[in-house]
């Protein structure tokens, strides 16, 4: 059954981006950089926000082909989602850091030209223009793994798949624990034992809004246990405040989410995620040097970045895919009036 969009889950989007964001600027810059912290403020917990994208995405990615499993389709959309704003993301942050520098985070140009085919967390030896990229490497498999289950048929089949992969990913991550082997660290990265009981609950959840069956509470509950096992107390609390959160929201229960700039923030989410990184620390480093107070430094990053991410989503992300859209409609109109015609 269809059912409208859910403005909360851009809300969602949006809280995430800005406690990533909040986590890097007033925890990881003071870690990466020896930087003396007289700052009163921490956010050492917003790197958890990363989970609630993962969740997130199992939601919205499950939701975009349960009325469409056609493969070609899935691999265009996500394409045209994906890689307006990270190949512009990936030039402006490449140029930034050239110019102005910052220790420890410059590529290589073979590097950058790697980065902008978003495969570069598959070839050992080659690092991200931005930090935040080792997360995208985690999307894409995700996105292959869906692929793969449309290919062979499996993705209506996606309960049993859970429970299958959960079985399977258990073992793993304890024959991990026991034998150091390159091949287990390649089965991990294959099927992202770290992660993807994130991404099934965000598609549990999915299916939970569209029919209320017990299996699927079951799935949610075995990788709320998952979790347990084999993270930390953290990440067991914070995944089980935002478990309890998506019950709220199939439930319409977050309606006070519903503010315009949640969902502003939302809107801007993946451009904010890509940008904010290395050139919100090349902010604070220069602001650094000039001696302001720790305590108000962070803003204006925060400002520079949300106003870089505005730019990148209405003038450069949204016109390039309405245009790619268009073609594809366009391109998808003219071979059924061909068929037609045959």
């Amino acid at each position: 059954m269809y059912k409208k969009r859910l403005s909360e889950l851009d809300s969602l989007r949006g809280i995430a981006a800005l406690s990533v964001m909040l986590y890097h600027y007033l925890t990881r810059y003071n870690e990466l950089f020896s930087n003396p912290n007289d700052s009163i403020m921490d956010f050492k917990y917003g790197k958890y926000g990363v989970n609630l994208f993962f969740i997130i995405s199992g939601f919205v990615i499950y939701m975009s082909i349960s009325h469409q499993t056609d493969i070609k389709n899935f691999i265009v959309k996500r394409v045209i989602r994906l890689y307006p704003a990270y190949i512009f993301a990936v030039i402006l942050t490449f140029m930034v850091i050239k110019i102005y520098s910052l220790p420890g985070r410059g590529v290589s140009l073979k590097e950058a030209l790697l980065n902008l085919t978003m495969v570069q967390g598959f070839i050992p030896g080659i690092n991200n223009v931005d930090g935040v990229y080792w997360t995208l490497t985690i999307e894409v498999t995700f996105y292959i793994i869906i692929a793969f289950l449309i290919i062979v048929k499996l993705i209506n089949r996606i309960t049993i798949v859970s429970i299958t992969w959960l079985i399977i990913a258990s073992f793993i991550q304890i024959l991990s624990t026991q034998v150091e082997s390159n091949i287990l660290n390649i089965v991990n990265a294959l099927i992202i034992t770290k992660y993807f009981h994130l991404f099934i609950i965000g598609i549990m959840f999915y299916k939970l809004r569209e029919q209320r069956e017990l299996k699927y509470y079951v799935v949610i509950f075995t990788c709320l246990l998952y979790e347990f096992i084999f993270k930390y107390y953290v990440s067991n609390v914070l995944v089980t405040v935002f478990i309890i959160g998506f019950f709220c929201l199939i439930n319409n229960k977050l309606g006070f989410l519903n503010h315009n700039f949640l969902i502003f923030l939302g809107t801007i989410s993946y451009p904010l995620y890509l940008v904010h990184q290395n050139i919100g620390y090349v902010v604070i480093n220069l602001l650094d040097k000039v001696g302001l107070d720790s305590n108000i430094i962070f803003l204006i990053p925060i400002l520079i970045s949300l106003a870089i991410a505005t730019f990148i989503t209405f003038c450069v992300e949204k016109p390039i895919q309405r245009y790619l859209h268009r073609k594809l409609h366009n391109l998808q109109n003219g071979k059924y009036n061909k068929s037609l015609s045959a």
